[in-house]
């Protein structure tokens, strides 16, 4: 097949999506398929192209409000034009970025049948102006894309069900969970781990806590500053790009605020942690608990974003986030994460679930099935 992959940035912008996208490009070409992968090139973080990637010219300057959302230039809706016409079937990360829409009007006018992955449902920015915003787009560009796609794929159920009650769709969605690298992302042995720790500085005795992500609003940062003054007994690590909270000025002794990582120095991370904790809303679910929980790290999540998979519910801790709900959540999600074979029991559900050939076969064949 002749396949146009588009997502909103490329890897080294750092995200959940982008590394789905790059995920899902390697595999398709990995099984003989042609591949053009388009997405936003940041000149800040130019991308390492592959022969087959497209990087298309775009102003970035709305992140700086905590909106990541690319604009392209106008050469960059040619270029995607070309590109539609070339390919045989389109496959599009999320309904609302300028590029996307772009692509899927070119995809609608030439005929070319378009696969949709919808990764979140509404983001709760703190912003009001671009709240609203968000929701007059998915009232209107969101409803015309998503409704007119050919195929629909939701990452989680909890994502699939807020769509599903606000319009309807050419034939039913699906819901195709996001592939991680488990080559990468799996436990370490004993000494391994203990191993890995002590090269960290973590004290055997103290509960390591983890936080990946953009240091923004939506991933809940806000919420972890009380959270990490009220146990001083704990040890927290936070990794993660800047935004619109600053965790290095909390001056809190019993954290750590570090940079993005590449993936092998993460996942030396979640092995070494006891627990990720990531009080995040408005997401599908977040591939960083997936990486996580493959390498045996359990995860304390929104109790939402949990419920998008329900299977896992006897593996994963979950809160509501009202009142002190997530602080009674992480005194009980400590010492049962830290129990034996529980890290063992979180590796092997992962590890049997979340692995990237099962992502792209999925994929696969639901784009031949257009073919057809």
């Amino acid at each position: 097949m002749r396949i146009l992959h588009v997502s909103n940035y490329y890897p080294e912008h750092i995200g959940g999506i982008e590394t789905v996208a790059a995920n899902l490009s390697a595999g398709y070409r990995e099984k003989g398929h042609q591949v053009r992968w388009v997405a936003g090139d940041i000149l800040t973080d130019p991308h390492a192209t592959h022969s087959g990637d497209v990087p298309l010219r775009v102003w970035n300057g709305i992140e700086n409000i905590g909106f990541p959302y690319p604009l392209p230039a106008p050469s960059a809706v040619y270029r995607v034009r070309e590109l539609v016409e070339w390919s045989e079937v389109v496959h599009i990360h999320d309904c609302l970025y300028a590029i996307n829409v772009a692509t899927f009007a070119a995809a609608h006018r030439r005929r070319r049948p378009v696969l949709l992955t919808q990764h979140v449902a509404t983001v709760p920015y703190p912003n009001p102006v671009v709240r609203g915003l968000q929701s007059a787009a998915y009232a209107t560009i969101g409803r015309a894309v998503l409704s007119r796609a050919e195929t629909v794929a939701f990452v989680s159920e909890e994502v699939k069900a807020w769509f599903e009650a606000r319009l309807r769709f050419r034939k039913p969605p699906v819901v195709i969970e996001n592939g991680i690298d488990t080559a990468l992302f799996q436990p370490a042995a004993d000494s391994d781990r203990t191993s890995i720790r002590a090269a960290q500085g973590a004290d055997g005795s103290r509960p390591r806590l983890l936080f990946v992500g953009r240091f923004v609003e939506k991933k809940g940062v806000r919420l972890l500053r009380p959270l990490i003054e009220r146990t001083p007994e704990y040890d927290w690590v936070m990794i993660g790009r800047s935004g619109d909270v600053d965790p290095a000025g909390w001056g809190l002794r019993n954290l750590r605020v570090m940079p993005s990582l590449k993936q092998p120095e993460l996942r030396d991370h979640y092995v070494a942690a006891d627990l990720l904790v990531l009080p995040s809303t408005g997401e599908g679910f977040p591939v960083v608990a997936q990486e996580a929980m493959a390498c045996g790290t359990p995860a304390l999540l929104n109790d939402k974003i949990a419920a998008g998979i329900p299977s896992m519910r006897d593996i994963v801790f979950t809160t509501t986030l009202a009142g002190n709900d997530l602080d009674i959540a992480l005194r009980n999600a400590v010492p049962a994460a830290t129990a034996a074979h529980y890290r063992e029991r979180v590796a092997a559900y992962a590890g049997a679930r979340w692995g990237i050939e099962s992502m792209v076969s999925r994929y696969e064949d639901e784009l031949e099935a257009l073919l057809r």
